[in-house]
């Protein structure tokens, strides 16, 4: 007798046949209990199958009662070379329908083989969708088991471990390549764990995505919601290379290369999104953060290098922003950087944050500052703009403190504890620009811009407004020399009080400074108008200039330091009026001067000293008095006239903001010498004036060896008090009996300022 064989029919059903092909017929009629062996087993394609399958060898333990209908298998096994497929299951009529449960295992079976084995009439859609997104790959200790009741779905659950395989997560996206994990498909819920694998990035290189997992809800929906969590390791490039593909193209968006950095990125990418053909931006949620590892690009500010050791990466619908501290070029920060993701956006993005100020950190930004005007250190929040296709733009605030300013040539200092104000708007191109500047500290106000040379240093700062204290108030240029060398300062335009001008303390270093001044006051009632000079900075002003006085006349002179601030010297072609204009003397007519004032130490008063020659005295009230005193008709009708001519003259003062005092006074000529001492105040116009008035001085002269400058052999002493239009004149005439060198026995001493020194 012949074992009883199994046939699988084109159509789904099994015969259980005897010898000669005839019906098994021993046993009870109902049912029929066995073991059944069999080889060469293949499946026809209209079969169970969409594919040809063939077995070598296979051996079937059932159960079958026909009445009522219920097949149970203890275990179906089918070998084809190394793969080994169980089966095991029941299968039963019932009301309405059919009810049954299969259990399948696999030792190992590749990808193709799995869709082929799968029945055709078994949950399609998630055969199909399998046959679709899971590549060729070998797959290992698979089991499924399939549940079907009367009037409803059947429920397939099947897992299995794969290796060597391709799984492509999202269609447009590269697929996962020498992958290794496993897999659960629960019903219609499809999850893949990922343990190992790779995706070759377009540009880039390979990116890791050990840890990874794919998850679809219901596979059999139109379209699927497919849920990633791509865990990724790679360099920065090759991960913005995956995050610039479709659907999501944030780079693109962004208006920044794929290539804006190079470092190590480890991140966690958690994306939904239909699965179908064409998936549109406001499809997709996803959100990635993770860290980049030790940062740099010269991409984001051109012309800088950003260095961070650790960036902390987040990006979801609304933008990218990366952040933590690092360093622009030597400037340290703690910034982020934020990349908007909306329509009007444009390439627009932004960097926040906080940077530290030094003079290190300054030059290499290309503010390459006069050597000694910045040290210590300061926090300053800052905000750079990027925008595609224009250089960035940055904005920077301080309070300045921890930072010490200097400027000697304006003997300005902050202390580092010292606060204050800094406000910076610049143009970081490759030639980087501040466009405004803006300064308030230590009694200083300074607003302007900065221009840098290409390649590096100062090239213009030019400043509006430069006030300081109360003694300056102009504009400056500094305009660049080169690498070591001192900046050249410019002065255009403004007031300097020098009465007010703190000491410098010998500071300078020979920097170059050029004045154009409105006004440079020297004291109270004297000031030089329309000042044009030249100074090497050495100790404070010291150089040549020319000027007006008081926008009268016109002078040159000279200024140099000196232990109690700075020396003036002025000489002039028209001496009266330039006495005038100082308050001095407002009765002489042309002549020269030659007039020195060197400082006392306390701001505005002056030791002064003055030449003059050639000078004509005209309607003076005090020596009108003077000479209608003593009875000089013929001078006085001339001083009325022309003027009284004197050859020259001299005087030892002291100016103060308030009044001069002369010292020692003369001025001679061939019809008149004069001697004069005391004070005069400018204030009320008051005068106390003490001295000797020697006619005809060509021949009483003579005797001028013997007697002070201006004074004759012979001549009255004289005292002028009062007001200068309006004076009171005594004469002693018994003086002129008293020879000049005899004079002094008799004379009182001078009226003085009592000032003390």
């Amino acid at each position: 007798m012949e074992s009883p064989s199994l046939r699988l029919g084109a159509t789904g059903h099994a015969d259980i046949l005897g010898p000669e092909g005839k019906p098994y017929a021993s046993g009870p009629p109902d049912a029929f209990i066995g073991q059944i062996a069999f080889s060469d087993v293949t499946v026809d394609p209209e079969g169970l199958f969409v594919e040809p399958v063939r077995f070598s060898d296979g051996a079937l333990d059932l159960r079958l009662r026909l009445d009522p209908f219920r097949l149970d298998i203890g275990q179906l096994s089918l070998v084809e070379g190394e793969d080994r497929l169980l089966l095991a299951g029941r299968m039963a009529e019932a009301a309405g329908g059919w009810t049954g449960a299969l259990d399948v295992a696999l030792d190992r079976i590749d990808t193709n083989r799995l869709v082929a084995l799968w029945p055709v009439t078994a949950v399609p859609r998630t055969r199909t969708w399998l046959r679709e997104n899971v590549g060729q790959g070998t797959l290992f200790d698979v089991k499924a088991a399939l549940r079907f009741q009367p009037g409803e779905q059947p429920r397939l659950s099947l897992g299995y471990e794969f290796a060597d395989a391709e799984v492509r997560f999202v269609k447009t996206l590269p697929p996962v390549l020498d992958a290794a994990g496993h897999a659960t498909i629960d019903n219609n819920s499809y999850t893949v764990f990922l343990n190992r694998g790779h995706v070759s990035a377009p540009e880039g290189g390979r990116i890791e995505a050990d840890g990874s997992v794919f998850h679809i809800a219901d596979i059999t929906r139109r379209p699927a919601t497919a849920d990633v969590r791509l865990t990724t390791s790679s360099s920065l490039q090759a991960a913005l290379s995956l995050l610039d593909q479709e659907p999501f193209r944030f780079l693109t968006k962004a208006g920044q290369p794929v290539d804006l950095g190079e470092g190590r990125a480890e991140l966690v990418s958690n994306l939904t999104l239909p699965l179908k053909p064409k998936v549109t931006f406001s499809e997709v949620s996803y959100r990635v953060e993770g860290i980049v590892r030790d940062f740099r690009s010269e991409v984001l500010v051109p012309g800088r290098v950003i260095t961070v050791p650790e960036v902390a990466v987040a990006v979801d619908q609304t933008g990218m922003r990366l952040s933590g501290p690092g360093k622009l070029g030597k400037l340290p920060f703690d910034v982020s950087y934020l990349q908007e993701f909306g329509p009007d956006q444009k390439g627009l993005a932004r960097v926040n944050g906080t940077v530290q100020l030094s003079d290190d950190a300054l030059r290499d930004l290309g503010v390459d500052l006069p050597k000694g005007m910045v040290s210590g250190k300061a926090q300053a929040a800052v905000g750079v703009t990027l925008k595609k296709g224009e250089a960035p733009k940055l904005a920077l605030s301080s309070a300045l403190a921890g930072l010490g300013l200097r400027l000697d040539a304006l003997g300005w200092r902050k202390a580092a504890e010292q606060s204050g104000t800094l406000e910076i708007e610049a143009t970081l191109g490759k030639v980087p620009e501040v466009d405004s500047l803006s300064l308030v500290a230590a009694g200083l106000t300074a607003k302007g811009r900065i221009t840098t040379r290409a390649g590096g240093g100062l090239e213009l700062a030019r400043f509006s407004s430069v006030d300081v204290g109360d003694w300056f108030d102009a504009s400056v240029d500094l305009t660049g020399r080169g690498k070591g060398r001192a900046v050249d300062i410019a002065v255009t335009g403004g007031v300097i009080d020098l009465r007010r001008m703190p000491d410098s303390g010998g500071a300078g270093g020979g920097t170059p400074l050029k004045l154009s001044l409105d006004r440079l006051i020297v004291s109270k009632g004297i000031a030089f108008t329309d000042f044009n000079g030249a100074f090497d900075g050495k100790g404070g002003l010291n150089g040549r200039f020319t000027a007006g006085v008081n926008g009268q006349g016109a002078v040159t002179g000279a200024v140099a330091p000196s232990p109690r601030g700075t020396a003036i010297r002025l000489v002039s072609d028209n001496a009266g009026t330039i006495m005038a204009a100082a308050g001095i003397f407002d009765k002489g007519r042309g002549g020269t001067m030659d007039l020195t004032l060197s400082p006392r130490g306390k701001a505005g008063h002056y030791d002064g000293k003055a030449y003059f020659t050639s000078l004509r005295v005209q309607d003076a009230p005090a020596l009108a008095s003077l000479l209608s005193a003593i009875s000089v008709v013929g001078l006085l009708e001339q001083m009325n006239g022309a003027g009284l001519a004197f050859n020259n003259g001299e005087m030892d003062f002291i100016l103060t903001p308030e009044a001069v005092q002369i010292t020692e006074g003369s001025a001679v000529g061939a019809s008149l010498g004069i001697s004069f001492a005391g004070v005069y105040r400018s204030a009320d116009s008051r005068l106390d004036l003490q001295g000797v008035i020697s006619p005809i001085y060509i021949v009483n002269g003579i005797g001028a060896i013997f007697s002070r400058r201006g004074e004759g052999l012979f001549g009255f002493n004289y005292r002028l008090t009062g007001t200068a239009d309006d004076p009171e004149v005594s004469v002693n005439p018994l003086s002129i009996l008293t020879p000049g060198m005899f004079r002094e026995l008799f004379r009182a001493a001078p009226p003085n300022l009592k000032d003390g020194g």
